[in-house]
């Protein structure tokens, strides 16, 4: 599985290819040239990282022509920026409603339940990384020459809305949070901000009081520690059951912090 499926999968989400039986062919034509142009941008980032990246090589990459790419983009970046929301929800959405129930029901599983849906969560994050594990490299090593978009917050805060909805809607202050205009070169940095909101979401319902810092910390050290164990199972220093079984320990390490303090 690797680009293309990528993709195409984007697709089957996002309406990118509907049934020719409820479609016109004119509209159909469109959603598989648009479908043929994400690829191209994907393959082509892959290989040459956002800095190789331009709409002659992305166009020519799709099989049409250059002013045939503002038929369904306004502009490279705005392509970008469509990618990289559909990655990270793609990548998210499986296993985001996992994560909070994990942390909101901490102090109440045993070790062995809690392994049981770590390993879950934590093979969905392996299988989502070794599906492409170029564009994999390709976002971590971005993020690192990048950096985040704004200055982040010395002393970020948390915000909790309750309007709306009986449960806690989680939210960064702007202080503390990325440009959303930045693209694919920013992606596992918005992903990260995802996971902080996660976590903060599962603590609150748990209710578990914590510091700001604290979960920065944790989501920072997690990261991590994932993202250098994907990378030397795809070296082969060893297995993936192997990196799962420690990253489950080292999370269960991690999140008890969070309990012991208010027991002692």
């Amino acid at each position: 599985m690797k680009v293309t499926q990528i993709i195409d999968d984007i697709g089957d989400k996002k309406g990118g290819f509907a049934k020719a039986s409820t479609t016109s062919p004119r509209k159909l034509a469109k959603a598989q040239t648009r479908n043929a142009i994400m690829k191209s941008a994907l393959r082509l980032y892959s290989s040459e990282g956002s800095a190789g990246m331009s709409m002659n090589k992305v166009a020519k990459g799709a099989g049409i022509a250059q002013p045939s790419f503002y038929n369904h983009f306004a502009s490279l970046d705005e392509l970008q920026q469509q990618l990289s929301a559909q990655l990270k929800d793609n990548y998210l959405s499986p296993m985001r409603a996992a994560w909070i129930t994990i942390i909101k029901d901490y102090a109440w599983l045993s070790e062995t339940q809690f392994n049981q849906r770590c390993e879950q969560c934590l093979n969905h994050i392996f299988d989502a990384a070794f599906i492409n594990i170029d564009l994999f490299q390709r976002l971590n090593e971005d993020r690192l020459r990048c950096g985040p978009t704004t200055k982040l917050s010395t002393k970020p805060s948390l915000e909790i809305s309750t309007k709306l909805s009986t449960k806690p809607s989680i939210e960064l202050s702007p202080a503390n949070q990325l440009s959303t205009s930045s693209g694919l070169s920013h992606l596992i940095n918005e992903i990260q901000q995802e996971w902080t909101q996660i976590f903060v979401e599962g603590l609150t319902l748990s209710d578990c009081d914590f510091e700001a810092s604290e979960v920065n910390l944790c989501v920072d050290i997690a990261s991590a520690q994932v993202h250098e164990l994907i990378l030397g199972c795809h070296q082969q220093r060893y297995t993936r059951g192997q990196a799962i079984t420690i990253l489950c320990q080292n999370l269960n390490a991690l999140f008890i912090r969070f309990w012991q303090k208010h027991s002692v």
